[in-house]
C-alpha cells in the first residue's frame, strides 16, 4: 500500500502550526488507542504506528523542511532502510502527557515490539529535577505575588537541534545494541541462567551514537542559559509549601521530558508577627497608666500599622482581637483575625511627684500617715 502524505495522514495543511499539528495528533491518538477504539486491533495499531510516524516528522522543524523539500526520501536516513520503527520514535513523552503510564498504555508498547521504558519512554533520559527557595514577605502570604525567578536552565542546542551532533546530521544506530537502548546479557552458573537487561553503555539508552559532535554543545544536546519565570504565589499559602512548574528543571535526553522545578516559599519575620492558621498573633508592651486610666497604643499588622484601643482597667496578658487582620485560606477571600496579647510595663521606682500625680488621677488623696504606709493595688482594692 503506498505511503500517505504525512499532511494527510494528521488531517493538517502545509500551513499548519507545530501546536496545530500537536493538536492533531493528539485527538487521533486518543481516537486509536487500544481502550477506546472500536476498530480491529491490527488495524488500529497500523494506523497508530502511521500516526507516529507522520508525527516525528512533521513536529519536528529539521526533519519537516527536509520532508517538505524532498518528500518521503528527505527523512529516509532517519529511519533506516526498512522504514520507521517504534524504535526511530522520539516524542513518546507526549503521549505519556496524554494517556499517563496506564498498564493499557505500556502493553500497546509492548505488542509493538518496543519495552516500554527502554528507548520507547525515554524516561530513562528525562532531565532531573531542580529545587531552590524563595524568600518572600509576610504579607505575601495574604495579597499573593508574582516574583520573577532567574533559573538556571539546559536548554536543546539549537544548532543540532538537541540531537548532539554537528549541524543537525542524522545519528548512526548504536552497533552495541541495535537501536534497542538496552543490553542483554546472560550468565550461565550450573544449571541456571541469570539474565539481565540494562542500559546500553554505548549510547546511554538513546540506541543512537552520533558521529561528528556539535561544536557548540560538545555533543551533549543542551546548552545552559538563564530562564526568567514569573511564579504565581497564591494568596493564603503556608509558609514552606512547594509550588511545582513543570518543564521547567534540567533539560533530558533528546526526545526526553525536562525535569520539574520545585519552588519553596519561605516567609521573611514581619515585627513579631507569627501565623496560626488564618490567625496573625503578636504582643505589645503598654505604660501601667495607659491600663490603668485607658487609652490607645499603636500595634503592627501584617499589612502595616493599626491602633488598639485599651480599656480603662485591662488586666495584663489580656488578649485582644483586631478582626480581618490575619491571614485568608488558600485561594479564599475572607481573613483570620490578628490576637494582640497586652503586656504591662510596670516601673521599679516612682519619684514623689510622679506618686502625687498618680494618686490625683486615681482620686486617693493624700498620702498615707508615716508608719501605715499601704501599697498602691491594696489602698486600690479596699
Amino acid at each position: 500500500m503506498a505511503k500517505r502524505d504525512y499532511y494527510e495522514v494528521l488531517g493538517v495543511p502545509r500551513s499548519a502550526t507545530t501546536d496545530d499539528v500537536k493538536s492533531s495528533y493528539r485527538k487521533l491518538a486518543r481516537q486509536y488507542h487500544p481502550d477506546v477504539t472500536k476498530e480491529n486491533p491490527k488495524v488500529a495499531e497500523e494506523k497508530f504506528k502511521e500516526l507516529s510516524e507522520a508525527y516525528e516528522v512533521l513536529v519536528d522543524p529539521e526533519k519537516r523542511k527536509r520532508y517538505d523539500q524532498s518528500g518521503f526520501s528527505g527523512v529516509e536516513s532517519d529511519f533506516g532502510p526498512g522504514g520507521f520503527s517504534w524504535q526511530n520514535f522520539t516524542h513518546v513523552g507526549d503521549l505519556e502527557d496524554l494517556f499517563g503510564s496506564s498498564p493499557l498504555f505500556r502493553q500497546l508498547f509492548e505488542n509493538f515490539g518496543m519495552p516500554y521504558g527502554g528507548v520507547a519512554s525515554r524516561e530513562s533520559g528525562r532531565g532531573s529535577d531542580v529545587e531552590m527557595a524563595l524568600r518572600l514577605p509576610l504579607s505575601a502570604a495574604v495579597h499573593g505575588a508574582r516574583p520573577t525567578l532567574e533559573v538556571p536552565r539546559a536548554r536543546p542546542c539549537a544548532d543540532c537541534q538537541g540531537t548532539g551532533a554537528k549541524g543537525g546530521t542524522a545519528l548512526e544506530v548504536c552497533p552495541e545494541c541495535g537501536g534497542q537502548g538496552q543490553v542483554r546479557r546472560v550468565q550461565n552458573r550450573g544449571y541456571t541462567q541469570l539474565i539481565t537487561i540494562g542500559e546500553c553503555p554505548r549510547c546511554h539508552g538513546t540506541g543512537r551514537r552520533i558521529l561528528e559532535r556539535c561544536p557548540t554543545c560538545r555533543g551533549s544536546g543542551t546548552v545552559t542559559t538563564t530562564e526568567k519565570i514569573e511564579l504565581d504565589v497564591p494568596p493564603g499559602i503556608e509558609e514552606g509549601a512547594v509550588l511545582r512548574v513543570p518543564g521547567h528543571g534540567k533539560a533530558g535526553r533528546p526526545g526526553s521530558r525536562a525535569g520539574d522545578l520545585y519552588v519553596q516559599v519561605v516567609f521573611e519575620g514581619s515585627e513579631g508577627i507569627r501565623r496560626a492558621g488564618q490567625d496573625a498573633y503578636s504582643e505589645t508592651t503598654v505604660p501601667l497608666a495607659t491600663v490603668l486610666l485607658g487609652g490607645s497604643v499603636t500595634v503592627p499588622t501584617i499589612d502595616g500599622k493599626a491602633d488598639l484601643r485599651i480599656p480603662a482597667g485591662t488586666q495584663p496578658e489580656t488578649q485582644f482581637r483586631l478582626r480581618g487582620n490575619g491571614f485568608p485560606r488558600l485561594r479564599g477571600s475572607t481573613r483570620g483575625d490578628l490576637i494582640v496579647t497586652v503586656h504591662v510595663l510596670i516601673p521599679r521606682s516612682l519619684s514623689s511627684r510622679e506618686r502625687d500625680q498618680l494618686r490625683e488621677a486615681l482620686g486617693a488623696g493624700a498620702a498615707a500617715p508615716e508608719g501605715r504606709k499601704e501599697s498602691f493595688f491594696r489602698r486600690r482594692s479596699s
